[in-house]
This record gives C-alpha cells, structure tokens and sequence, in this order.
C-alpha cells in the first residue's frame, strides 16, 4: 500500500474529524510527508499548511514539520505546546470541524432575495465588508476564484461566503442592516451545495467559542466534530 492510500485508511477512520485532510488529498494538492498506523502528516501547496494526525506516541513525527513553517493544522491537542515552543508561532484558533455528511444536499432556505457567483469585481467590495482582520484584496480575489457566493435584496448586495485556501467554507458575512432575515443560513446551504456539485467536501472549522456560528452548522444540518483541532500561525 502506498503512502497515499495509508494516508486516506488513517483519516477515513474519523472522516468528520480529518475532513480537511481529506479534502487536500481529494483535489491532488498536498504532500504525503509521513503516512503510519500512528499518524499521517501532509504540507498543502494550496495553503501552505502543514497538516496532521497524530497518535500519543508519535511525537518525533512532528519533526517533518519545519523550524519555518508559518501555519500549522492540527488535529492533536497535546502537539500544541510543543510546536508553539519550537516554531515560536504565537497565534492560534481552537476549533470544531463541521461537515455535510448525509447523501442528498440541504435544501436551499426561501429569504427575500437571491443568491449568485460574484466575479473578480466584486473582490474589493468583500474585502472592505469582511470583519476578520484576516484576508485582503488578494486573498478575496482568491476566493472569487475559489467560488465567492453573493446574497442580494431588492438588487443590493447583503452578505457573501467562500472558500478558503484549503477549501473550508467561510467568510460568511451578512451586512448589519439584512441579518435576522434567514440570509446566514441560506449562504451556508448554498455553499455547501456548491461544494457537493464540485465533488469537493462541504465542511468549516468554527472556533469553539463562536456559539452563534456552531448553532448555524447545526442548523443547515453540518455536523460538528468532538474533538477539537487547532490552526497554529504567526
């Protein structure tokens, strides 16, 4: 058995769990580094993230990962620590996977307006309307790319989401002035369902603490990991 399909029969055994690493696998983009019955350890070119799944035990496996690396995934709580110290890397997200796992896609809510693809004139408007302080004009053209889906009403746009680097869903954004109108809900089917019609899995990471978007996932039907992983950066 080679190292790919290794990779795949570890991750397939939590496929909610690892289905970010699964997903890199899908589309051909990550690195098999390492691949055991004690963990898998991938670097996706498409985002420039290590990633792993790691055992107790296997800690020397975490030495793939090197002294410069700027962004690490990974689903092993205990690895924490011990990478902050060695890559120095200070910024961190604790995180639940959440993931489409029935065999049809969710049914698109009716709300008042509609949804579309926007293009590369649109990237601009997103970046100034995203509150993370993470992304920019480039990572939104990016994601145009990517497949950046628009909410309009009466012809105005109202929010948007998309996909980031590795192919997680997110950048949901509703404009203060349509929320509470079932807008949030209605872009996160209709992300998930672009994403079934691509082949891709439709799955987001959502930080352990953001009760109101954990209660979204649940609430188009995603659903959500056990088990917490971590997002590792500068």
């Amino acid at each position: 058995m080679d190292d790919l399909a290794l990779a795949r029969r570890f991750l397939l055994e939590d496929p909610l769990f690892y289905v970010n690493m699964l997903e890199v696998l899908r589309r051909g983009s990550a690195e098999v580094l390492a691949a055991e019955e004690r963990g898998v350890v991938l670097l996706d070119h498409g985002s420039g993230s290590y990633m792993f799944a790691l055992e107790e035990g296997a800690a020397e496996l975490l030495d793939l990962i090197p002294g410069d690396a700027e962004l690490v995934t990974g689903h092993a709580l205990w690895c924490l620590p011990l990478l902050e110290e060695r890559l120095g890397l200070h910024g961190r997200k604790i995180v639940r996977s959440a993931a489409w796992t029935a065999s049809q896609p969710p049914p698109l809510p009716e709300f008042e307006g509609e949804l579309r693809l926007l293009g590369p004139e649109w990237a601009r408007w997103a970046a100034e309307h995203y509150s993370s302080d993470f992304g920019g004009l480039d990572y939104m053209l990016g994601a145009v790319e990517r497949g950046l889906l628009g909410a309009f009403v009466d012809g105005a746009p109202a929010g948007f989401v998309g996909f980031h680097d590795e192919g997680s869903i997110g950048m949901l954004e509703v404009l203060p002035e349509y929320r509470r109108r079932g807008l949030g809900e209605a872009l996160e089917a209709g992300a998930v369902r672009l994403a079934l019609s691509r082949g891709q899995y439709a799955f987001g990471q959502v930080e352990t603490e953001n009760a109101a978007s954990l209660a979204l996932q649940k609430k188009v039907g995603l659903e959500l990991s056990d088990r917490e992983l971590f997002w590792l950066f500068e």
